[in-house]
């Protein structure tokens, strides 16, 4: 960056350099032009004078010489009154073809002017200096011009060299992610397009980064999903009939616990077994009311257990869908709202169309939570694994539906929107 900024320094200022010194000599040009108009003003003005009758004699150019301060001549055709103290041969022809305009002849200048139709008037002087490059005041002005640009010149090679800089130390580190903002992302120069770029790039690279986490954490789930399914299902599958025998036979608190409980490992497991190995969902009419009625009654030990009442308000509506999967969404969002109400509550299920909405009493979702809520593996909750509402979110996607997640006045409000089956 260092010889970036050498090298922008040192091109502005040599082109300030190359434009001072051609302001310099335009400015030695225009003051010779000016002084050429002001010598042949002046020859015209006493060529008036001598048409009045004065008489066109030696002692009358010298006269006028003296007042003038330059030499001056009556010449007729290509004779002078007397001669030339710096002319000899060289302007014998001034006054037949330079009439009216400065001649340049070496180190003189020269004007002739008609006074009759025989007689010019001639006058002529030493080249006059040019003020502007003797002047000490012009050189003093241009040092501090060209310290000014110096100034300037460092200014802007730093505006472009700091910003590069700062993104070039940022740039080994743009798959590490982080929220830090770019100040130069707020530009709106090609410098404010590079940092905008960085911001994306860095963003792409942060999403696909816990892409390929979230893609090793599944990877991970569904080996160990697949090793522990069968392990756990067969001693599941004995626990439940056998309590479930026992309950017909003598029912009591007891039973009901354990065939709440079997039923968390029977969703869990489920849940497992559909990350390692989502398919297609199965679809046939199901009536949502039916599905609400197997599903209160999957989650009844639990919700007795947390005191939290159940009212469904679900009305017979039939939608296409994979029964499995979709009494598993309704189990996992009761769940959820059951763990939420730890303290006791209540639960309302109603429906609009084919959609279920499903309201507690708890202290509804966080703002992380209402952003992040269907994200894998994202819980809030004390050993929660964050798998609930990510497999409900996508077993409504597979069916055509949507999770929304919101809340209430009275706590937190979970939509499974479906499609209706006509």
């Amino acid at each position: 960056m260092s010889r970036l900024f050498l090298r922008l320094a040192v091109a502005f200022l040599a082109f300030v350099i190359v434009g001072s010194l051609a302001l310099v000599f335009w400015l030695g040009a225009e003051e010779r032009r000016q002084s050429q108009e002001l010598f042949a003003a002046m020859a015209r003005t006493n060529a008036n004078f001598l048409r009045t009758g004065a008489p066109l004699t030696e002692r009358t150019e010298l006269s006028l010489s003296e007042v003038l301060g330059v030499d001056v001549y009556f010449v007729q055709g290509e004779r002078f009154n007397r001669s030339p103290r710096f002319f000899g041969g060289r302007i014998a022809n001034l006054a037949g073809h330079s009439l009216g305009a400065v001649v340049t002849l070496a180190d003189l200048e020269g004007v002739a002017i008609p006074v009759t139709a025989e007689m010019n008037l001639v006058l002529v002087r030493p080249m006059p200096k040019i003020r502007a490059l003797s002047n000490g005041r012009t050189y003093a002005v241009l040092g501090a011009f060209w310290v000014f640009s110096l100034a300037l010149a460092a200014v802007l090679a730093r505006g472009i060299v700091g910003p590069l800089r700062s993104l070039a130390t940022r740039l080994p580190h743009i798959g590490e992610g982080g929220d830090d903002s770019i100040p130069e992302a707020a530009r709106t120069d090609e410098i404010g397009e590079l940092a905008r770029a960085y911001q994306n790039t860095r963003n792409q690279l942060g999403y696909e980064r816990r892409a390929r986490e979230q893609a090793e954490r599944l990877a991970t789930l569904g080996r160990m999903a697949t090793g522990l399914a069968h392990e756990i299902n067969n001693p599941v599958c004995a626990i439940k009939l056998h309590a479930q025998l026992l309950e017909t036979d003598t029912p009591n608190e007891s039973l009901t616990t354990i065939l709440g409980e079997n039923a968390k490992i029977e969703a869990l497991v489920n849940q497992w077994m559909f990350l390692a190995r989502p398919q297609p969902p199965a679809v046939a009419p199901c009536d949502l009311a039916a599905l609400v009625a197997e599903g209160i009654r999957t989650v009844a030990p639990a919700a007795a257990h947390a005191k939290v009442s159940i009212i469904s308000e679900v009305a017979s509506v039939s939608v296409l869908g994979d029964r499995r999967r979709l009494g598993q969404a309704i189990t996992n969002v009761m769940m959820n709202a059951i763990h939420a109400m730890s303290s006791g509550g209540e639960l309302r299920i109603t429906s609009a169309d084919s959609a279920l909405i499903f309201a507690d009493t708890g202290p509804g979702f966080s703002a992380a939570a209402l952003t992040r809520g269907t994200e894998l593996f994202y819980s809030e909750k004390e050993g929660g694994m964050g798998i609930g509402l990510s497999v409900t979110a996508e077993i409504l996607k597979a069916h055509g539906g949507e999770l929304r997640i919101a809340n209430t006045a009275r706590g937190a409000a979970v939509t499974l929107a479906l499609p209706t089956h006509l």
